[in-house]
């Protein structure tokens, strides 16, 4: 018989042994206490997360504002460079002409590199691969539904592979 307030049974009683704590219970505590802080280190990780993503859009920003600072001067620097190869050959020549002709040059020089390139860019545009690979399944779908119609040169059907010989 147990008294209350007593958490061990008599030894008339049975199971006369001491009750050991449930160890469930103490693991549940510890999950529970895991999860807990595994939630506040996740919600610190999505806070940092959203104040670096506001950093990273003002300095955006500031790297758009410096690029299209940057334009101008690349191209007071190109025409710089330019004029000073048109100024050497005017300076060796003597042809004030030929130092023109020279800057000119330099220009279209410049821009038919610029023309090949986004020639060759412009071919990537189309999806090549991707066209090619649309172009194969068509032909696979295709395939089975010609497969029964007959060949306008054997009269045979397409599917047939009995050629002439074995007619």
């Amino acid at each position: 018989m147990t008294v209350p307030g007593q958490s061990t049974p008599e030894s008339g009683d049975a199971g006369g042994q001491p009750q050991e704590p449930q160890p469930l219970l103490g693991e549940l505590k510890s999950s529970v206490e895991w999860l807990e802080h595994a939630a506040l280190a996740g919600g610190d990780l999505v806070r940092l997360a959203g104040l670096e993503l506001r950093l990273a859009a003002g300095d955006s920003g500031r790297l758009l504002v410096l690029g299209l600072a940057m334009i101008p001067i690349a191209i007071l620097a190109w025409i710089g460079l330019s004029t000073l190869l048109g100024w050497l050959v005017y300076v060796w020549l003597d042809s004030v002409a030929l130092g023109i002709v020279t800057f000119i040059a330099v220009q279209l020089v410049a821009m038919g590199v610029m023309a090949a390139y986004c020639k060759k860019f412009a071919k990537s545009l189309s999806f090549p691969a991707t066209n090619r690979q649309l172009k194969a399944l068509k032909e696979q779908f295709n395939e089975p539904q010609d497969a029964g119609k007959p060949d306008p040169d054997t009269g045979r059907a397409t599917g047939d592979r009995a050629g002439p010989a074995q007619a």
